[in-house]
């Protein structure tokens, strides 16, 4: 479906999952007035699948806060968070993007989700090394079964920062490995890092074997024709909503 990107491996008979593409908006002017109900709605009518329940942070707000969705807090808000996962089946759980990055976790022998939002201050965080920790140690996952799926988000070729954030990185990794230099402006030196590759290290340094950890290696600012981007978009723009649920 032309309006969704699809890890094929995570969208079966067994769980759903998608990223969507322009022209569809998780963003706030886009779902007043009903609108989220009839998106929703939509993407049911897309998929052939009637969702149980459908899971979002009630304020994304870049930080490391995950919470585990069961029976006792299903309908309650969430509060400020960053990432969701459950065992529940039928709960779709849902993030918002618009260049950072929404990263897919899933246990299949143990039958556990996850979604969380990865922006760069969240991946200084380790949220989604953290979101795996908690799979393991709330669920019993092993790590050597947890599969990872990075979706579309601005990479490396486009994510421009200067030393200020690249001083935050250093905190985590040797960021040499991730970041080059660019441009001088102003006196100011650029530099691009690639987020998504560090979060594969860092969820590879915690047991995750490399092999069950995907990459969608699309651009989101490369391809803000088809994805809502943040910084293509020169900062105003819909959002990008991705889902995913056990079936």
């Amino acid at each position: 479906m032309d309006k969704y990107f699809t890890f094929d491996r995570i969208n079966n008979d067994r769980i759903l999952s998608f990223y969507s593409r322009k022209p569809v908006d998780f963003g706030g002017k886009a779902l007043e007035a009903g609108g989220r109900e009839n998106l929703i709605e939509s993407i049911e009518s897309d998929f052939g699948y009637k969702f149980r329940a459908v899971k979002q942070c009630t304020r994304q707000v870049h930080g490391d806060r995950v919470v585990i969705i069961d029976e006792q807090n299903l309908q309650e808000e969430t509060g400020e968070a960053d990432g969701l996962v459950t065992d529940l089946r039928g709960v779709a759980l849902e993030i918002h993007t618009a260049d950072c990055q929404s990263v897919f976790l899933y246990d299949p022998v143990r039958k556990v989700i996850g979604n969380v939002h990865s922006g760069w201050k969240g991946t200084v965080q380790k949220i989604a090394p953290k979101a795996a920790q908690i799979m393991t140690d709330h669920y019993g996952c092993d790590p050597r079964d947890i599969e990872i799926y990075i979706n579309p988000s601005i990479l490396g070729c486009c994510f421009e920062i200067e030393e200020d954030v690249v001083e935050q990185f250093r905190s985590i990794v040797d960021v040499s490995k991730y970041c080059r230099k660019d441009r001088v402006v102003n006196g100011r030196q650029k530099y691009y890092m690639d987020t998504a590759q560090i979060n594969r290290d860092l969820l590879m340094q915690m047991g995750i074997p490399e092999g069950n950890i995907f990459l969608s290696g699309i651009c989101t600012m490369c391809g803000r024709k088809e994805y809502h981007s943040y910084r293509g978009d020169h900062h105003v723009t819909g959002r990008n909503g991705s889902m995913i649920c056990l079936k």
